[in-house]
């Protein structure tokens, strides 16, 4: 699972808000909190820690990734959620 705690430093201008991230990859903002709990979307923050929110960068990695995903790589991350979360 990945580590909520972990967060980049970045300049603003490489930041999302949870909603333009749910808006750049076609999900709802709780699914874009679910990506990031489990470490798939990097949180980040401004130097200052003055503005957070998610990497653009991680945005685009998470955006790649669906598109080119596999069915058998869609349910591996999927089995990875539930064994995770109940263990």
């Amino acid at each position: 699972m990945g580590r909520v705690e972990d967060v980049a430093e970045v300049a603003a201008a490489a930041l999302l808000t949870e909603e333009q991230a749910a808006q750049r990859l076609g999900l709802s903002a709780n699914r874009v909190r679910w990506l990031t709990v489990n470490g798939h979307l990097r949180r980040g923050v401004t130097p200052d820690r003055g503005v957070g929110g998610v990497t653009e960068e991680s945005v685009e990695q998470e955006r790649v990734w669906r598109s080119n995903a596999t069915a058998l790589q869609r349910l591996r991350r999927g089995l990875t959620y539930a064994f995770t979360w109940l263990a």
